[in-house]
């Protein structure tokens, strides 16, 4: 399983725990026209998670995805601090079966949609 499948199963596995998530991507472009000087633009903050969104309860939600030896880098490690120091859930998982295990370690008003 590649990363982006990775990202895939965790986004199709959280969006049936009700919540609502989204694949986040970071990075920088160039952008401009042939014969225009182009313009350099950053998309994300550094080390923003591969997933991000909200909890049922509404609280936020980031997860980053790694495989293989892969781990998160330190802008990616502070990110997840600052979501938890704000009041957020976040880890970093290397499969499925792991954010299953965090999932359902967290307390049970955290995970059930309110019921109105």
């Amino acid at each position: 399983m590649s990363e982006a499948d990775l990202v895939r199963a965790c986004l199709a596995y959280l969006t049936a725990q009700g919540c609502m998530v989204w694949r986040n991507n970071t990075g920088c472009s160039y952008y401009g026209r042939p014969g225009r000087r182009a313009r350099f633009v950053r998309f994300g903050p550094v080390g923003a998670s591969d997933i991000l969104g909200c909890l049922p309860d509404g609280r936020a939600l980031a997860v980053e995805c790694k495989r293989g030896k892969n781990v998160p880098t330190y802008a990616q490690v502070t990110f997840l601090k600052e979501i938890r120091k704000h009041g957020g859930i976040a880890w970093w998982v290397t499969s499925v079966e792991q954010l299953e295990k965090v999932w359902t370690e967290l307390p049970l008003w955290q995970r059930l949609k309110e019921v109105t």
